[in-house]
């Protein structure tokens, strides 16, 4: 079981926990559902435990719906129990208490510029570089178990008037090809209003068509940032490749099956 374990791990595959489907190994989200992709192992330590897969025993987390490892549904998982935590041993009421100044750098600098004069206020400096270290830290939006941090930029998604990041101002194939479908899953909901275009004459549906599909190509990622709440700005890039490459490969299918029409009615007629 061990050796099983640690070979599905070292593979190139990564299954999503949320919907069961084979991702390619160190990618961000999954490429059906968007899903963030989290490796676990025992060494995790949650504190809510883990549940080991059946199939393989590899670790998972206890909302996992599916094994990350071989994908198999979690159904009669085994539970894991957190390690036990070690206990903080705090000082005794009846110990005596020594004021420590090395313990409390701040008041001692404080204390001595007021009694030594201007002389020692260049000692304040010294902290300096562990606030802005603390700065630091604070800015970071996600860490990931596995060392990827998300973009530190704010998250304005989902509001009207919400900044849009430079990195989605980009041309969207999936809301030029395919508006209407796209519009619905993406934070758009006023492309609905374009199937209503098929009860419009030909020529008049066909000029709606082509203006709102320009449009949306154009803006269409900045509808959606500010039409939907996005965890990140790679999770919506990602999102938004998905839906290209199922657009493009659709839009393939479409024209070989008019080409294939016109070439069998063209030979029947003859």
């Amino acid at each position: 079981m061990k050796d099983h374990t640690e070979q599905s791990i070292a593979s190139n595959r990564h299954f999503c926990a949320h919907c069961g489907t084979e991702n390619d190994k160190g990618g961000y989200a999954c490429n059906r559902c968007g899903e963030r992709l989290i490796e676990v192992t025992k060494d995790s330590n949650p504190p809510s435990g883990l549940n080991s897969c059946e199939g393989c025993g590899g670790a998972n987390n206890t909302r996992a719906a599916y094994c990350w490892v071989c994908g198999s549904e979690m159904k009669d998982s085994a539970r894991i129990a957190p390690s036990p935590q070690p206990e903080l041993q705090g000082p005794s009421a009846t110990s005596p208490r020594t004021y420590r100044p090395d313990l409390n750098p701040v008041s001692t600098h404080s204390t001595k510029q007021s009694t030594d004069g201007p002389a020692q206020r260049a000692d304040l400096g010294s902290t300096a570089p562990v606030q802005e270290h603390n700065r630091r830290t604070a800015s970071i939006s996600q860490e990931s178990p596995i060392g990827h941090v998300d973009s530190a930029t704010p998250n304005s998604s989902g509001t009207r008037d919400g900044e849009i990041p430079s990195e989605i101002k980009k041309w969207n194939w999936a809301a030029f090809l395919m508006p209407a479908v796209w519009g619905l899953f993406s934070g758009v909901p006023f492309t609905v209003l374009l199937f209503g275009a098929a009860l419009l004459p030909p020529t008049v549906q066909l000029v709606i068509m082509v203006v709102v599909s320009i449009y949306l190509g154009a803006k269409g990622n900045e509808h959606a940032w500010r039409g939907k709440k996005w965890r990140s700005t790679e999770h919506f890039l990602a999102f938004q490749k998905q839906w290209t490459s199922w657009a493009v490969k659709l839009t393939i299918a479409v024209i070989a099956l008019l080409l294939l029409y016109v070439l069998f009615a063209g030979g029947a007629s003859t």
